[in-house]
């Protein structure tokens, strides 16, 4: 499979993640970036192998893990603190090779527009990097909704992983996603086959990608906590351990 194309950006190593997590020398040796960006409230499973999948089809150098400080379409009530989503983030990927997990979105003022924050990738990885972020496909459907949406196409090729059952979807979740960027980029995109990307002048690849996608989510796993009952077996043990320690999303008593 075609690796991401890169595009020039500006800056060196350093920045990107503080000391300890992530690998030496990151991101200044790093030619093919993958980004793994969301509340991640809790991450679980699915992330991961979502992940793993990224990296093994674009032969990624590493995969970063970004939570977002300030979500700006999220309400903060069901927000675990950024603290723990991140150290449950470094939890998961712990002896993972080519994972880290980056503090960036915290350091960077206002809320966490994914635009600031792939402007402020480019400025830190090395000139002619490629840099590749995955979004599920029905996030990628409200687009249009993000701020500056067409200049991230510019910034980053995407990674479209459609939702569960993909391989049954796929026949309409193509067209769907052409019809969102022949909207976005107000022309006609080319289809690569082999890329299995979505070309367009001036702009970066968007790529049709077909994950496994466990269908695990964040929601679901905080209902399951706040009622109680297990999510073994659908987050990794140590964050598993951790949520226990820390009774985050733990349905609080209410004062009578």
């Amino acid at each position: 499979m075609t690796a991401p194309q890169g595009d020039a950006g500006a800056g060196g190593a350093g920045g990107l993640c503080r000391p300890g997590r992530c690998p030496p020398g990151f991101p200044g040796g790093v030619g093919r970036l993958g980004l793994m960006g969301g509340a991640f409230n809790p991450v679980h499973l699915g992330h991961l192998r979502a992940a793993e999948e990224m990296a093994a089809r674009f032969a990624l150098d590493a995969v970063c893990f970004m939570p977002t400080a300030l979500p700006p379409h999220k309400e903060g009530g069901g927000l675990a603190p950024f603290r723990d989503r991140l150290r449950m983030v470094e939890l998961a990927i712990r002896g993972r090779p080519g994972f880290c997990a980056s503090d960036l979105e915290a350091r960077l003022p206002g809320p966490s527009y994914t635009v600031n924050t792939l402007r402020a990738l480019r400025g830190l990885l090395p000139a002619g990097a490629a840099l590749l972020f995955l979004v599920g496909f029905d996030s990628f459907q409200k687009i249009s909704l993000w701020k500056s949406c067409r200049e991230l196409f510019t910034l980053a090729s995407f990674a479209v992983n459609i939702r569960p059952g993909a391989r049954r979807a796929s026949p309409g979740s193509r067209p769907r996603l052409e019809a969102i960027l022949r909207q976005l980029f107000r022309a006609e995109p080319a289809w690569d086959p082999a890329q299995e990307a979505f070309l367009a002048e001036g702009r970066l690849p968007v790529y049709f990608f077909e994950g496994s996608r466990l269908a695990i989510s964040s929601t679901d796993l905080r209902r399951r906590l706040a009622a109680g009952e297990s999510v073994r077996y659908l987050v990794p043990d140590p964050v598993l351990a951790y949520l226990a320690r820390k009774g985050l999303y733990a349905e609080r008593p209410r004062r009578v």
